[in-house]
């Protein structure tokens, strides 16, 4: 990894013409393709300017990690609106310190044996109903179903409800967040935050129906003999028995976690679930490998939730997925609380710093053939270079459900190539946009048996 040397004091990073309007239509032209061309020009650290302010960008993993080691001088700044779904602070927006320690061990302790084998198995029973609904020779929406198939799983093993809304409630949530990201952007956000917007108006209407069935789900949790398993339930549970030296001010705020947490697991779920069809369509060699390992794994019985952990194939396919299409190409920004330094450069106070695993998760430098889709390289040891991957974010702020969501994912995956073998319409990979999962627009897929193939 690349040592930067020390520069004069109070010399910013290199960065392109500080001309904010232009920089920010090249910005909006192609989100990912900006930050990969600010690499290519100006290497491991980059500043700019746009309307709303100083940036910058950092794609070495040294510097990375430098930059969570300094949460003093460098704090996670997420946008916050007077009238959105979630009103509490949440693990995500918790300062370090020790509520930020308190709330993790929480939400870590959830993840107990017992209740991951619960996760599993409602996994598995809900990936065995997704590939079974999907019709022979019909077109789908592939983006739509999984949607659904994640919405399902999720909902029953981290809210304990809701799974019978179906998505809507969880989309019109997740178009609120995407777009108070949008606004955070924009001159006069401490302003325009204070405001009824209307997306946050339409996600707490939309909302509705699930509260209720969440607030349900949490005075179930409540009965001295509940056996729930939610993470919800662990909320209620861990924190009212003593189990935890958490303790939540009001049922809005369990509600306010467990939403914080879905999410954050859903979106990424989704992201990387919808790119199937593409890349094993794409690498028919990867594709019959991985029926390979499921058919020799479950053979003709039903898949069951043990038989996750003897799909090291299907898993290391999520980790490559996750590699060339991140759910997040950058991680949340973290604001300069005053003037300091960083990869031997002055930042300014109030600078957002953003680290784009985008990029880290294509250099050469990194990974051989970066930008082939090679699944087997997770299978033969040192194939992630220290810090160089980081889906799921960089401590001490990682996320903490990845063992759920990997059976989420392993599950859907393993269900659908033992029945099916998915053809997308188009060959161009999904767009990002506003939806769940930053894709926007239907993914249009052929459902084609296996013996047909």
């Amino acid at each position: 990894m690349q040592q930067t040397e020390a520069k004069p004091d109070r010399q910013l990073p290199p960065g392109p013409p500080r001309k904010k309007l232009r920089t920010m239509r090249r910005l909006a032209a192609d989100y990912t393709g900006f930050f990969h061309w600010l690499h290519e020009q100006w290497g491991d650290i980059v500043y700019f300017e746009v309307p709303n302010g100083g940036h910058c960008a950092v794609f070495d993993p040294d510097i990375a990690e430098d930059l969570v080691r300094k949460p003093e001088l460098f704090q996670k700044d997420t946008p916050a609106f007077a009238f959105e779904v979630i009103q509490s602070p949440c693990l995500a927006r918790t300062p370090f310190g020790d509520e930020h320690r308190r709330l993790t061990d929480l939400t870590v302790t959830a993840f107990t044996p017992e209740r991951t084998a619960a996760f599993r198995r409602i996994a598995v029973s809900e990936a065995s109903s997704f590939a079974k609904e999907l019709t022979e020779g019909s077109t789908v929406d592939f983006r739509a179903e999984v949607e659904r198939y994640t919405w399902n799983a999720l909902t029953t093993s981290m809210l304990g409800a809701g799974r019978e809304l179906g998505p809507g409630p969880g989309l019109a949530m997740m178009r609120a967040a995407k777009l108070s990201f949008i606004v955070f952007a924009m001159p006069g956000y401490k302003l325009i935050r204070k405001l009824p917007l209307p997306h946050d108006l339409r996600a707490r209407k939309a909302i509705r129906p699930l509260d209720a069935a969440v607030y349900e789900s949490i005075r179930k949790a409540r009965h001295p003999d509940s056996r729930e398993t939610s993470l919800i339930a662990h909320f209620v549970q861990a924190t009212e028995r003593g189990e935890s030296d958490w303790s939540f001010s009001s049922d809005s705020e369990i509600r306010d976690e467990a939403y914080a947490a879905f999410v954050g697991a859903w979106d990424p779920a989704v992201h990387a679930m919808a790119y199937i069809p593409h890349y094993l369509s794409g690498n028919p060699e990867v594709r019959a490998r991985l029926e390979k390992e499921v058919d020799r794994v479950a053979g003709d019985r039903p898949l069951c939730a043990e038989d996750l952990e003897r799909l090291p194939y299907a898993e290391a396919v999520f980790n490559e997925l996750l590699r060339l299409q991140p759910a997040a190409p950058l991680l949340v920004p973290r604001r300069a609380v005053r003037d300091t330094s960083l990869g031997g450069y002055f930042i300014p106070k109030g600078t957002l710093v953003k680290v784009v695993t985008h990029v880290m998760h294509r250099r050469a430098e990194y990974w051989e053939d970066a930008e082939e889709f090679r699944p087997e390289r997770w299978l033969e040891g040192q194939a992630c270079p220290r810090g160089s991957y980081m889906p799921f974010g960089l401590e001490p702020r990682g996320c903490r459900g990845v063992p759920l969501g990997m059976a989420v994912l392993v599950s859907g995956l393993a269900a659908l190539v033992r029945k099916w073998r998915l053809e997308p319409e188009s060959d161009e990979l999904p767009a990002d946009g506003l939806e769940v999962g930053i894709l926007s627009s239907p993914i249009r897929t052929r459902v084609v048996p296996r013996r047909a193939a």
